[in-house]
C-alpha cells in the first residue's frame, strides 16, 4: 500500500503514538469474539448492524465507508455527549490503533469535527493533516481554537479533530485498550471470559483522565499526559 513519506516524517517528529477510536463495551465484545476488527459503517453486514445503535450507524460526514478515529487522544467531547445519550450501556472503551494509518493511502483529515458541515472540510494528503495542527483553526459554533507553545506537539490544535480510516483496521493494529479503572477492566475481562474470548487477546490500560473531558483538555492544552498504567492481574503499572 502507497505511503506519504511526508506525514510519516511529520506525525515521527510529533511524537504520535496511536490513533483512538471510542465505542461502547457491547461492541468491543462484538470486536473481540470475531476476525475482521474495527468495521466502517458501510462494511457491516446485516447480522452485525444489529449489535450497533442509530447513533452508532449514522454518519453526518458522508464517509460511510471510513472509521472516525482522532490521533493520540479520542474525541472526548463528543465522547462525553455519545455515551450520555446511551441510556442503556453506560460502560465505554477508548481503542489505541497503529499510527501506520495516518501515512496509508486513503486516509482522511479533517481539522475540526468532520461532520461539520456535512463533511465538506475532509481532506486527503500531506497539507490536509498539517492543518491539525494549524496555528488557529474554526471549529463548533464558530469558536477559533489558538494553538499555544505548551499544547501538545502529538495532538490536532482543535480536540476534535478528526482522521478517517478506510474500510478497516484488523485485530493486530489495535494496540490496546483503555478503560476508565480497574473494575471496568475486570467486567470486560469477565463478558470475554463468558464468550470464550481469550483473555489476552488486547492489553488494558487504565486512564479515569480520558474518561473526563476537562481534565484531558487541560493536560492536552498545558503540555502534560494523563497518567495511564498497564493493567496486570497483580496490579496496573505506569505505561
Amino acid at each position: 500500500m502507497p505511503v506519504n513519506i511526508e506525514i510519516k516524517r511529520e506525525a515521527q517528529r510529533r511524537g504520535i503514538t496511536r490513533l483512538c477510536h471510542f465505542t461502547p463495551s457491547r461492541n468491543l465484545v462484538h470486536i473481540a469474539s470475531g476476525t475482521s476488527g474495527i468495521l466502517a459503517t458501510r462494511k457491516l453486514q446485516k447480522d452485525e448492524r444489529t449489535v450497533f445503535t442509530a447513533t452508532d450507524l449514522s454518519r453526518l460526514d458522508r464517509h460511510e465507508g471510513h472509521i472516525s478515529c482522532s490521533i493520540e487522544y479520542h474525541n472526548a467531547w463528543y465522547f462525553d455527549k455519545a455515551r450520555l445519550a446511551d441510556v442503556l450501556f453506560r460502560d465505554w472503551v477508548v481503542l489505541l490503533i497503529h499510527p501506520k494509518y495516518l501515512w496509508l493511502d486513503g486516509t482522511k483529515f479533517c481539522p475540526r469535527n468532520a461532520s461539520a458541515a456535512f463533511g465538506r472540510e475532509i481532506k486527503e494528503g500531506a497539507e490536509a493533516f498539517m492543518a491539525l495542527f494549524a496555528d488557529s483553526v474554526q471549529g463548533a459554533s464558530g469558536y477559533t481554537f489558538h494553538r499555544t507553545s505548551s499544547h501538545l506537539l502529538c495532538c490536532p490544535t482543535d480536540e476534535q479533530a478528526e482522521v478517517l480510516i478506510p474500510d478497516r483496521v484488523p485485530l493486530n493494529d489495535i494496540l490496546g485498550i483503555v478503560a476508565s479503572s480497574e473494575e471496568q477492566v475486570k467486567n470486560e475481562l469477565s463478558r470475554f471470559r463468558h464468550l470464550g474470548i481469550p483473555e489476552d487477546r488486547f492489553k488494558f490500560i487504565i486512564a479515569p483522565t480520558m474518561f473526563k473531558k476537562r481534565a484531558l483538555s487541560t493536560c492536552i492544552r498545558s503540555g502534560r499526559r494523563p497518567t495511564e498504567k498497564l493493567w496486570s492481574p497483580g496490579g496496573s503499572n505506569d505505561t
